[in-house]
């Protein structure tokens, strides 16, 4: 049976929470992306980070954790935000998000390093893919020369035509439809998916031929059920050597 894993980037291989910080606080509030995190607002900023699964989405999120929003507040906020979208304002948005970030890539590559680590999962996964050659696509809304570069760097050596990020995936209506199309296409008959937001793994869950894992080390809901990065390689495993 052909089996294939779908993993998500940021929140299950990587760790990518402070680079997303610093550039939507200075979008927001102008303080440089060289200045130091304030721990505060550092880490109201990562609890709540599980509300948001797509960069335009950013544009409201700021709004709330930028300003004093009492955190009571924020997530009734939040949703009251996304029901009133601007999509002209959301387009330029993404726009600024997506020119900072490359530039920051571009001209201080050697900081922009140390804004992102490989999770433990990562490492682990990047040993059984070298161990059983397992078939791996990655599906993130990431930047994918951003997400190549950080395979290079730890010698994960995944086919770059396996690595789907923003323009392909918006092409279909959520992560679980473009899943469905990719393995109708190649012949897959079973999937595993890591994601650490519950809607892209929801959006799997009428699929029967595709497995989830909720990946708890990454941005997740507080209280939710999921799998520790040490349950998920155990599961991935057990599913391509069943």
């Amino acid at each position: 049976m052909k089996k294939i894993l779908f993993l998500d980037f940021d929140g299950v291989l990587f760790d990518t929470i402070k680079e997303v910080y610093l550039v939507n606080r200075y979008i927001k509030t102008g303080i440089d992306l060289f200045e130091p995190v304030e721990e505060s607002s550092y880490k109201l900023f990562s609890k709540y980070k599980f509300l948001v699964y797509n960069i335009w989405m950013f544009f409201y999120y700021n709004h709330l954790l930028f300003s004093n929003t009492k955190e009571d507040d924020i997530i009734a906020q939040y949703k009251n935000l996304i029901s009133n979208r601007n999509i002209k304002k959301e387009e330029e948005f993404c726009q600024k998000f997506l020119q900072i970030r490359a530039d920051l890539i571009k001209n201080h590559y050697d900081f922009w390093q140390t804004l992102e680590t490989p999770y433990q999962f990562f490492l682990d996964i990047k040993d059984f893919y070298d161990e059983e050659k397992i078939d791996i696509v990655v599906a993130s809304k990431k930047n994918k020369s951003s997400i190549l570069k950080r395979f290079k760097e730890y010698n994960f050596n995944i086919d770059e035509n396996k690595v789907f990020a923003r323009d392909e995936l918006d092409k279909f209506s959520s992560k679980g439809e473009f899943f469905k199309n990719y393995m109708g296409k190649n012949n897959y008959q079973k999937a595993i998916f890591v994601d650490d937001n519950i809607n892209n793994i929801n959006s799997c869950k009428d699929n029967p031929k595709i497995e989830t894992i909720l990946a708890l080390w990454g941005n997740c809901e507080p209280k939710s059920q999921g799998y520790s990065e040490k349950e998920a390689i155990e599961r991935i495993k057990t599913f391509f050597k069943s």
